[in-house]
């Protein structure tokens, strides 16, 4: 009978004992645990957030066909998106010049370069010089790999000739072929002359 009570104390202490270590230790491992994984998300969070800015900013690229392409910003901020350096730009100006030396010129509000793809996305109060003429809108797109630019939303062509207003335009650099197209196609693109 006594071995049974000493086996019984014996089994309520490390019964005790489980409970204690489990209530107060394990749990204090958790939040350990749960502390360290914020505190490694606030420093992320930090890192990414601690962006490069950099004042006239300038790149240069060779376009396919023996063109050129440069742009040029008062201010940038680099930032990086899944290991892509983004470089979003303010005051922007771009140049896009062909084998004959033809210049198409770009001036916008903001820009975003990715330097991996050279593509490059013009947003606000764009204005596209091109010899005699000028195009504004609110987007333009560059898209490196196959050349084209596309300018859309509240698209006006102010040429010799007259004028257009369109939703967009799509100029192809290697061919020059230019489309002028509506979002629907049951919509009419408006024509002005100047005659």
């Amino acid at each position: 009978m006594k071995s049974f009570f000493q086996l019984l104390l014996l089994l309520l202490m490390i019964l005790i004992a489980f409970f204690f270590y489990k209530e107060y230790f394990v749990a204090k491992k958790i939040n350990k645990k749960l502390e360290v994984v914020e505190d490694i998300k606030e420093q992320n969070i930090e890192l990414k957030s601690k962006n490069n800015f950099i004042k006239k900013l300038k790149y240069n690229v060779q376009l396919s066909g023996s063109g050129k392409y440069e742009i040029n910003a008062k201010s940038s901020e680099l930032t990086y998106i899944e290991g892509v350096e983004i470089v979003t730009m303010n005051d922007v100006t771009a140049i896009f010049i062909d084998k004959e030396n033809r210049k198409i010129s770009v001036r916008s509000d903001k820009a975003r370069f990715n330097t991996v793809t050279n593509n490059t996305n013009f947003i606000g109060d764009i204005e596209i010089l091109y010899l005699n003429n000028i195009i504004t809108s609110e987007k333009l797109d560059f898209n490196f790999q196959s050349d084209n630019i596309i300018i859309f939303e509240n698209v006006v062509y102010n040429g010799t000739y007259g004028k257009i207003k369109a939703d967009n335009i799509r100029i192809n650099l290697i061919t020059k072929n230019i489309k002028i197209f509506m979002d629907n196609p049951k919509n009419k693109v408006k024509i002005t002359s100047n005659y």
